[in-house]
């Protein structure tokens, strides 16, 4: 929902007839401002939500603009990642395979299996330029990329928390390395920053 000011910006949920609604006013200026907070984060729930969404009145006023502006900004993608943010994040991943690989505490392993598929699913999509997201929309993300890849993840996550079987899981977050130059150790260097000394 779009107003021209107060009292939007604001979120609410409420319940309407047994059903829960949860409401995104804003104003013009305030959509622009979220979609832009929304793409640098490079997830998108409310530009999918104006692009996807049905318009229930305003159709023949701003409404129309804001879809297609939403639908073109889905489709133009995220900024590119720079190389040292994709290969910061190779990094991490292959630190928690081996964090996997050498892990025997039954609690610690179930986490890991958690996190590096989580991980392995927003590496594949950073790596590959592509929109990123959270909850059931992250499986979705990653099936318009690989579509098998999300049933292998959990599968391998499967393994490890059943079974304590590791090799499904790594053998999956291996599949996404390698599709982004591979696991990533010896030679990867990060530079610091030391705020006592100035930058010339």
């Amino acid at each position: 929902m779009v107003l021209d000011g107060p009292p939007a910006p604001f979120r609410e949920t409420l319940r309407f007839e047994g059903w829960i609604v949860e409401l995104f006013v804003q104003t013009e200026t305030s959509i622009e401002y979220y979609w832009g907070v929304d793409a640098e984060r490079r997830r998108t729930p409310l530009l999918r939500m104006v692009a996807d969404g049905v318009i229930l009145a305003g159709g023949d006023g701003a409404a129309p603009a804001f879809q297609e502006r939403a639908v073109a900004l889905l489709a133009a993608g995220p900024a590119a990642p720079d190389a040292e943010t994709v290969d910061y994040q190779r990094y991490l991943l292959t630190d928690l395979v081996d964090d996997l690989r050498g892990c025997t505490d039954p609690v610690e392993l179930a986490y890991l299996a958690a996190t590096l598929m989580l991980a392995a699913s927003d590496f594949l999509l950073l790596a590959g330029n592509r929109w990123s997201a959270r909850g059931k929309w992250l499986p979705r993300r990653i099936g318009e990329v690989d579509p098998d890849l999300p049933g292998r993840l959990v599968a391998g996550q499967r393994a490890v928390v059943v079974d304590g079987d590791r090799e499904p899981l790594i053998a999956a977050v291996l599949a996404v390395l390698d599709s982004a130059g591979g696991p990533l150790q010896e030679g990867f260097m990060l530079s610091g920053k030391d705020p006592g000394r100035n930058s010339e």
